[in-house]
């Protein structure tokens, strides 16, 4: 099997995670980096690959630019440019995931490599998943881990309103995402029961969606026993030494008198994870107090008042209520650690010293923490509402309460506390059990088996706009036609029923595609009457829009691409005004990423353009011109042209560009004639394409032929599609150089 998972957000490395450094690295960057190494080491795996965003920021680490991180002899770590470069917290990418895809479907392209299942982990990369699925016609796994219905009620109950989730979390845009996850998975994994039952209940599930709970394994390398110290053959690495005198002096820098056991906690500073309820809990507790000290470790921070809001004020109140309990010398609140070395020996530390971990969240889907510490020989207090539930049944190694019931909190730590037996009970079988029951092997056997099974049936996304199909297809070409259609296409019949018959007869091979200043309505009906039915690519709308096959199904990824600095406002504000523009009528013409305009055939366009450029400059718009028939302005987004979208087709589908044949007359088909491509100029060509004659001679060929007769004899001239064979290219002409 070939895995492709994804984690978009970009803040993901195979070693030192920065756990808890915001919301976006929560136990979920753990999960993937784990599950990726795990999968790569069994047998029926040839290939991992963990795709996440690009980062070239200097607010973190430049590990998070490297392009391709090893995670093991079958497992990468694969960063692919998405939205810029800049770290953003995952809501602010919605916008730019279809960029993602086609950075994801590029990249595979190049890898000659098919995957056999896509496994999106969160809605935003779930979005992902199903859409490079469905190009490559292979099952969708989708894994939410924390979903956006149950969020909003949250967010509700603590005093937003539904417009504030929205403004901050898109949270309306998140959860019909999810809806569509459902409607295409294949498979949905859950780490817990109750995720299972509880979070998923208020979506719509199709009776025979597939359900299954796999609980993440433990890296029981790094999470071992705590008494491994005592053993007089232990090898304990360096590493862990150096982190547990580490963590014992930053305690020390805290805590008054040391031997105490240890009360300890690690979680991110989010409200949901009720910290304040474990300090409460302690500072009205004197038994408490005199029994053990507590030791918080909140998430890395560095300013307290350059977090974001929500982590600001948790830190805050977890000050302020140290002060108003007066808990110096006994509680620990820690800048930073390392998920890596640190938290391991915390919780050995802790275990030691015959303490008690506690997570008081309010909900906790999975409750990793619990997992952790109960493997290292440390037992639990944890809320009763999710995952633990399930940790509890499988281990006993732990208790749960109501968290939001003080007493209940309280007494379940001093439990832990002054009942010896108890303690050893649940610290023995947490020893024991997780390695039975938590174990990655355990999980990637079962994970495999249901793969196993969801691969032998259609993939659910496959007939999502026939998207799939066609990937297929253009997977397998190896070079292309792509003509404009007016007065280059059309205008000779007989010479066109003979390019139609040999595109058809080397169609496997060869594909076929337009570009056009037409929109995608106008040019697709003026095929039909053509008789053309049979189409790859549509390049419309002077290269502002491309499509796909008959079907016409909208390449989103270009879209995402073309919204960078499009602002149609300022275009409007330049133009309209101008006596000799007119802005042309009908949906056909103004587009989402066009504006045309006709110019008045009374001016001359030597003196117009110049003005209208000026114009543009003025308002601050970023744009492309394109002038052609001697009338016609169009002003595209920037990042828009017929040239442009020919060189995104080429590398999304990895068709070389010197084997992608562009036929045309005019001048707004000039800049994909002067690309890397095999340029055709027909006989009829405008006196605008006249200069191209003086540049790259070898590579733009002028035909003596007009119409399709004239795409013919440059096809014959490129050694395409000639003596029978599909494909040769002269590589003299392939070797000349780029204008």
């Amino acid at each position: 099997m070939y895995i492709q998972m994804i984690s978009v957000h970009g803040l993901v490395r195979g070693k030192q995670i920065e756990m808890g450094r915001d919301a976006d690295t929560g136990g979920q960057v753990r999960y993937v980096i784990e599950l990726a190494k795990a999968l790569s080491e069994c047998d029926q795996v040839e290939q991992v690959d963990l795709f996440t965003r690009r980062l070239r920021d200097k607010r973190v680490s430049a590990d998070y630019a490297r392009q391709i991180e090893p995670l093991g002899p079958k497992a990468r770590l694969v960063r692919l440019s998405c939205g810029g470069g800049r770290y953003v917290r995952k809501e602010r990418l919605w916008p730019y995931l279809d960029e993602f895809v086609d950075a994801i479907v590029a990249f595979t392209r190049r890898e000659k490599r098919i995957p056999t299942v896509v496994h999106g982990h969160y809605a935003d990369a779930g979005y992902v998943a199903s859409e490079v699925a469905g190009v490559f016609d292979v099952p969708f796994v989708f894994t939410g881990h924390s979903l956006g219905k149950p969020k909003l009620e949250y967010l509700l109950k603590e005093g937003w309103s539904h417009d504030e989730a929205n403004r901050e979390l898109a949270i309306d845009h998140r959860i019909a995402t999810e809806q569509s996850c459902l409607a295409l998975a294949d498979l949905v994994i859950t780490s817990t029961r109750h995720e299972r039952d509880n979070q998923y209940r208020e979506y719509y599930r199709d009776e025979n969606l597939r359900f299954e709970v796999i609980p993440p394994g433990t890296d029981l390398e790094r999470f071992f026993a705590y008494y491994e110290y005592e053993m007089p053959n232990s090898d304990v690495a360096e590493e862990f030494k150096q982190a547990r005198v580490r963590m014992q002096h930053d305690l020390g820098r805290f805590h008054f008198v040391q031997e105490k056991p240890l009360i300890l906690s690690l979680c991110r500073p989010d409200r949901r994870k009720n910290i304040g309820a474990l300090i409460d809990a302690y500072g009205q507790s004197k038994e408490l107090q005199a029994l053990a000290n507590l030791a918080i470790f909140a998430g890395i921070r560095t300013d307290i008042e350059k977090m974001a809001d929500n982590e600001r004020q948790v830190l805050t109140d977890m000050l302020l209520a140290m002060d108003r309990y007066d808990l110096y010398g006994k509680l620990a609140i820690p800048k930073t650690h390392s998920s890596e070395t640190d938290v391991p020996e915390l919780y050995r530390i802790a275990a030691e010293k015959r303490g008690v971990f506690v997570n008081s969240a309010f909900i906790e889907l999975f409750g990793l923490t619990a997992i952790e510490a109960s493997a290292t020989g440390l037992p639990f207090v944890a809320t009763h509402d999710g995952g633990p539930q399930d940790i509890v049944e499988n281990c006993d190694s732990g208790l749960l309460v109501d968290v939001t019931d003080r007493r209940q909190l309280t007494g379940g730590i001093l439990k832990l506390l002054t009942d010896n037996k108890l303690w050893e009970e649940k610290s023995v079988n947490g020893i024991n059990r997780v390695r039975e029951c938590y174990s990655w092997r355990s999980h990637c056997r079962r994970y495999l088996e249901c793969l196993e099974d969801v691969i032998r049936k259609p993939a659910k996304v496959a007939p999502r706009g026939g998207i799939g199909g066609f990937a297929r297809r253009l997977a397998q070409l190896e070079g292309m036609l792509i003509s404009d259609i007016d007065n280059t296409l059309l205008g000779d019949d007989e010479a066109l029923a003979r390019l139609v018959a040999l595109l058809e007869e080397h169609g496997e091979r060869f594909g076929f595609g337009v570009a056009t200043g037409r929109s995608i309505d106008l040019a697709m009906e003026v095929l039909r009457e053509a008789g053309i039915e049979q189409i790859d690519v549509v390049v419309a709308s002077v290269g502002a829009e491309v499509y796909y096959g008959p079907e016409c199904i909208p390449d989103k990824g270009w879209a995402s691409h073309l919204r960078a600095k499009w602002r149609p406002d300022r275009v409007h504000q330049a133009l309209d005004s101008l006596p000799f523009l007119c802005l042309q009528t009908g949906d056909h013409a103004q587009r989402e990423f066009k504006i045309s305009y006709n110019l008045d055939e009374a001016v001359d366009p030597a003196e117009a353009l110049p003005i209208i450029h000026d114009a543009l400059t003025k308002a601050k718009a970023a744009y492309n011109l394109v002038f052609s028939h001697g009338t016609f302005v169009d002003i595209l987004a920037p990042r828009a042209s017929k040239g442009k979208a020919i060189r995104h087709l080429s590398d999304k589908w990895n068709i070389p560009l010197k084997r992608i044949a562009t036929a045309g007359d005019s001048g707004n088909d000039r800049d994909m004639l002067m690309g890397r491509t095999a340029g055709i100029v027909v006989a009829n060509h405008s006196t605008e394409l006249d200069s191209l004659q003086n540049t790259r001679a070898n590579l733009v060929y002028f035909a003596r032929s007009a119409h399709a007769a004239g795409i013919l004899e440059g096809l014959r001239h490129y050694g395409f599609l000639t003596d029978g064979a599909a494909f040769a290219v002269k590589e003299e002409e392939a070797a000349v150089g780029v204008s």
